[in-house]
């Protein structure tokens, strides 16, 4: 089985939302708006639906609670103050500060790219920026799980280069589409954003996953697409060959026609601006013969989808990721397809999921920031 054919695995990463949710970074163009109320809860039952969906689609998810995350349940609600301290609503007592939560980690999409050869499960690590580089070691644990479940050795490799993991990452049969942004082209009509992935980081990635030059397409990315999968994801018909289903204003100059070109007659299945910019539809995540779409798409953007064969299942996602930017494939990450483990793995939402869904009723209602919090700090 060669690298490419095998990144569609029906095994997903998923990453639980951190009780105290809030969009802290503000790093792309729904984050920058300061939003004050939240509803972790809320998130977490639209995190549950990814889960029943992927499940659904014949696939599976697979997580870890964190310790990190007991101070903020079983409260009600939640109250973050002008210093960020995080308090249980209408108390003094400290339970942490925002500055500690990794608010970004439900956005597993930004994991590593996993690959099995010579009896090793191998991954190269995404280059965050440093506000997320703590994320890592959720995904170092798990892989050390998974290894271990199948079999196989560890084999985990640092990525020198800006890399936001695989959320840049497109298989269309034996081609990839990989891509990066360039300050100044990514933001020429806009304020200069944060740094988001290289051209180095993803030529990396991809030699450490062992991908042909031959087989590679490089495309950048233009402001407010701050990943390649709000662009475009690699779908896989069930009568015919893999499309890219892709929003050509994604990306810089002529690089949609480029692509096209690359890829060659009937690769594309369009997707219209709205469905692309507004409702995330490039943020859509195959699993088996499954689609799981954001919930605002539109009717037509589904029947193309069901035209290959596919089943759409629309997720909600106004709390999760409607106020941080992001959809379905922001909180997933594929496993290899060559990855076989216990069906009973504590690991997998299918073999826990009273247990995953029980704790729902610890996730607190509702969380409020202080204005004074967002005050002189840069969004975007």
């Amino acid at each position: 089985m060669s690298t490419l054919s095998d990144v569609y695995g029906s095994l997903l990463i998923v990453r639980p939302p951190v009780p105290a949710t809030v969009n802290k970074a503000g790093a792309n163009y729904k984050s920058e708006v300061a939003h004050l109320a939240y509803s972790p809860r809320r998130a977490y039952d639209e995190w549950l639906s990814i889960l029943d969906a992927i499940v659904a689609c014949g696939g599976d998810a697979i997580y870890q609670f964190e310790a990190a995350d007991e101070p903020f349940l079983d409260h009600a609600a939640l109250e973050v103050d002008g210093d960020g301290e995080i308090h249980p609503a209408g108390s003094r007592e400290v339970l942490g500060t925002l500055d500690q939560v990794m608010t970004g980690r439900v956005f597993a999409a930004n994991g590593p790219w996993v690959t099995v050869r010579d009896r090793a499960l191998r991954a190269v690590m995404p280059h965050m920026l440093e506000h997320r580089r703590g994320e890592a070691a959720y995904y170092e644990s798990l892989l050390r799980e998974l290894a271990g479940a199948a079999g196989l050795a560890l084999d985990v490799a640092a990525n020198p280069h800006r890399w936001e993991g695989m959320a840049d990452v497109a298989t269309v049969g034996e081609r990839v589409v990989l891509t990066y942004a360039v300050p100044g082209h990514y933001d020429a009509m806009t304020t200069p954003k944060s740094s988001r992935s290289s051209r180095a980081g993803v030529a990396f990635a991809a030699d450490h996953a062992g991908v042909p030059d031959d087989a590679r397409i490089y495309a950048e990315l233009v402001y407010p697409h701050f990943h390649g999968d709000t662009v475009h994801f690699g779908a896989r018909p069930t009568n015919g060959p893999p499309v890219l289903a892709h929003y050509a204003g994604g990306l810089w100059g002529d690089g949609a026609a480029e692509v096209s070109r690359a890829l060659g007659d009937g690769a594309i299945l369009p997707i219209q601006r709205d469905d692309a910019v507004v409702q995330y539809a490039g943020n859509s995540r195959q699993v088996s013969n499954g689609v799981l779409v954001p919930d605002g798409v539109s009717a037509e953007f589904v029947t193309a989808l069901e035209r290959g064969g596919l089943v759409s299942h629309r997720v909600p996602l106004f709390e999760l990721f409607g106020k941080a930017g992001g959809g379905p494939a922001c909180a997933t990450l594929y496993l290899p397809r060559s990855l076989v483990v216990p069906e009973s793995l504590p690991l997998r939402y299918s073999a826990t999921r009273a247990h995953v869904q029980a704790r729902r009723e610890r996730i607190p209602q509702t969380l409020r920031v202080d204005p004074s919090y967002f005050a002189d700090k840069p969004r975007g």
